[in-house]
């Protein structure tokens, strides 16, 4: 039983990770975009993705 909280504790912190990435990757100007190697509307594309896809 233990497995199965620990499981899905695991699955929402991931959650929480990819959405909070991808909305700071929106406050990220130009010039650090281009040192990630993203552009402007790469970043947009990611935030717009559900956080439940990888």
């Amino acid at each position: 039983m233990l497995t199965i909280w620990l499981r899905a504790t695991h699955l929402l912190l991931l959650w929480v990770r990819r959405w909070r990435g991808r909305r700071e990757l929106l406050t990220l100007d130009d010039r650090l975009l281009r040192d990630i190697g993203l552009t402007a509307d790469d970043a947009r594309v990611a935030a717009d993705k559900p956080f439940w896809k990888g």
